[in-house]
């Protein structure tokens, strides 16, 4: 009895592990994200960072091999686009991706062949909304000066409250 249940609590534990493995990021296109490479704390030497980001299996992303960043086989399309944060890989492995587009919708894969890590994340990149502008008309009333065309101003909304006197 005692050993069933110390078999269900270590599948159970197993499974939440699993489970907690694989993560949902939401972006928005042209924005950046994070990725976090681990649900754990990853405690790495220098000699031992070796760390893969892939996406969706087959796009390479970004390799650090032997605590040096190896851009030599990534795919064209994360150039300059795509790094991690250095300051944090000692304790922490995020992939931050700028300029997010379409297309890096999917699954990326991070592998850190030193502990047997293999975590995934689910990236979803939304459409960026259309941006709303305020059209404003200028014209001389009030003044004594005389506009021969009217002004027409275009103001983005995103962020500003107009208010009219």
């Amino acid at each position: 009895m005692y050993q069933r249940r110390c078999f269900t609590c270590v599948l159970l534990t197993l499974l939440i592990d699993a489970a907690s493995m694989h993560q949902v990021v939401e972006g928005i296109e042209g924005s950046s994200v994070i990725l976090k490479c681990s649900h754990r704390r990853i405690v790495l030497e220098e000699r031992q960072q070796t760390v893969h980001w892939r996406h969706n299996d087959t796009r390479n992303v970004f390799d650090i091999i032997h605590g040096k960043v190896s851009i030599k086989e990534q795919d064209p399309a994360y150039k300059n686009r795509a790094d991690v944060l250095h300051e944090e890989l000692k304790r922490h492995v995020f992939l931050k991706l700028t300029d997010l587009q379409l297309s890096d919708g999917g699954t990326y894969l991070c592998y850190v062949p030193a502990l047997g890590i293999d975590h995934s994340t689910q990236l979803v990149v939304k459409e960026r909304p259309p941006i709303k502008y305020a059209a404003i008309e200028v014209s001389s009333y009030g003044t004594e000066a005389t506009l021969e065309r009217t002004l027409l101003l275009l103001i983005p909304l995103s962020g500003f409250i107009l208010h009219f006197i």
